[in-house]
C-alpha cells in the first residue's frame, strides 16, 4: 500500500472517531524545517498529515501522536537519557535512524526512518520489537482497527473485569494478520494488549 493511501485512511479513521481528541488531518505537502533530522518517510508523513498538539487515538487502541514541534522532545528517555550527574546524553543503546512518533501508555511507536517503507518497531521499557515492515501497513492497520471499534462496538471493548472481548481481539488480530502478516500481527497485538 502507498504511503499517501493510508496516511488518508488513518486520518479519514480519525475523524470517524467521536472521542478521539485533537486534530489529524490529510492535506497538500507543505515543506517544514523539522527540529531534528527525518528522513524521507518521516518527511512525507509530516508534510502530509497535519497533527494537532494534543492529536490522540482513544479507547483500546489510545495512542498519542507526537506534532512536529514536539518531535524533539519525544526522543526524551529514548534517544536522550539522563546521564548520572543530570546532563542529557545520547543513549548508546539506541539506533540513531529510530524516531519516536507516538505513545501508548509510556511505550513508544518508533519509525527506522533509514529504511525504505519506514519499519515500524513498538517498545515497551527497553524490550523493543518489529509491528510492520513499514509505516503505510502499521497506519493501514490503524485505520481499520480504529474503524472496528468505533463502528461495531462503539467504543464498548472491555467486559466488567475490564479485559477486551475475546471477540474484538479476535477482529483486531484478523486485521492486523492480513495486512501486517502473522509476524506485525503478533507485535501490533503484543503492543496494544499485551
Amino acid at each position: 500500500m502507498e504511503l499517501d493511501t493510508a496516511l488518508k485512511n488513518f486520518a479519514s479513521a480519525f475523524a470517524a472517531g467521536p472521542d478521539n481528541f485533537g486534530t489529524v488531518q490529510q492535506r497538500a505537502p507543505q515543506p517544514f524545517a523539522g527540529p531534528i533530522p527525518l528522513g524521507a518517510v518521516l518527511t512525507q508523513y509530516y508534510a502530509t498529515l497535519e497533527i494537532g498538539d494534543k492529536a490522540q487515538v482513544s479507547g483500546a487502541l489510545l495512542l498519542h501522536l507526537f506534532a512536529l514541534d514536539r518531535i524533539d522532545s519525544a526522543q526524551h528517555g529514548w534517544r536522550w537519557i539522563a546521564a548520572k550527574d543530570g546532563s542529557v546524553t545520547e543513549n548508546p543503546r539506541w539506533n540513531r535512524d529510530w524516531v519516536v512518533i507516538a505513545d501508548h501508555h509510556g511505550d513508544a511507536i518508533i519509525v527506522d526512518d533509514s529504511s525504505a517503507g519506514g519499519t515500524v518497531f513498538g517498545a515497551i521499557g527497553s524490550h523493543h520489537f518489529r509491528i510492520a515492515d513499514d509505516l503505510a501497513g502499521f497506519l493501514q492497520a490503524m485505520a481499520e482497527a480504529m474503524l472496528v471499534e468505533v463502528e461495531t462496538y462503539d467504543y464498548e471493548v472491555y467486559d466488567d473485569d475490564d479485559n477486551p472481548l475475546p471477540v474484538f481481539l479476535d477482529e483486531i488480530s484478523a486485521i492486523a494478520r492480513r495486512v501486517l502478516g502473522p509476524d506485525g500481527e503478533a507485535g501490533f497485538m503484543a503492543f496494544f494488549f499485551g
